[in-house]
């Protein structure tokens, strides 16, 4: 589910994922985030997640922590909103990025098959608005054409890209 963004003009939207199991064989669990993955094969993955197991409590404890999980919206949202203006005005060299790209390879952002897509976004990106300065946005938008196709693995791959441009926007010592 899509929670509704303040700002509608926003570059991402957070989602909430919700799965539990009639017969008790996994946890009742919530995933939030801006990269969400619920499937019917189990795979289950999200920025931030709870699960509680089906014992004689779980009505009088899902509640709260659901609650606990909700309330952290309001600080993922703003992270979020932080980390892609920080994106916005950080300026990068074309060596810088092909170095960040190298760095997304080693870091499993993207397959090696997916590179030359990633640098030909990053040099002419297709949407216009991705065409003005040579900014961690721009790369950012450029590594996320490389990541379309497996769902499975784009939770952890959006997170380990969003590790290696907050590393190198400076935003990873902030966040400690």
């Amino acid at each position: 589910m899509q929670v509704a963004a303040a700002d509608p003009a926003a570059d991402f939207a957070l989602v909430v994922g919700l799965r539990n199991s009639h017969d008790r064989t996994f946890p009742a669990g919530l995933v939030l985030g801006a990269s969400v993955f619920v499937c019917d094969n189990l795979s289950f993955s999200g920025e931030v997640g709870l699960a509680r197991r089906h014992t004689a409590h779980v009505g009088r404890d899902l509640p709260q922590l659901v609650g606990r999980a909700i309330a952290g919206l309001g600080d993922l949202r703003r992270r979020q909103e932080e980390r892609f203006a920080r994106y916005r005005q950080h300026e990068l060299t074309d060596g810088a990025a092909h170095d960040l790209v190298v760095r997304g390879l080693d870091a499993r952002v993207v397959p090696v098959t997916r590179l030359p897509l990633v640098l030909r976004e990053w040099r002419e990106p297709r949407p216009p608005e991705f065409r003005e300065g040579r900014t961690a946005w721009r790369l950012f938008n450029a590594f996320t054409e490389g990541l379309k196709g497996n769902l499975d693995a784009l939770p952890r791959r959006t997170q380990a890209l969003h590790g290696l441009l907050d590393a190198a926007c400076g935003l990873a010592a902030d966040r400690d």
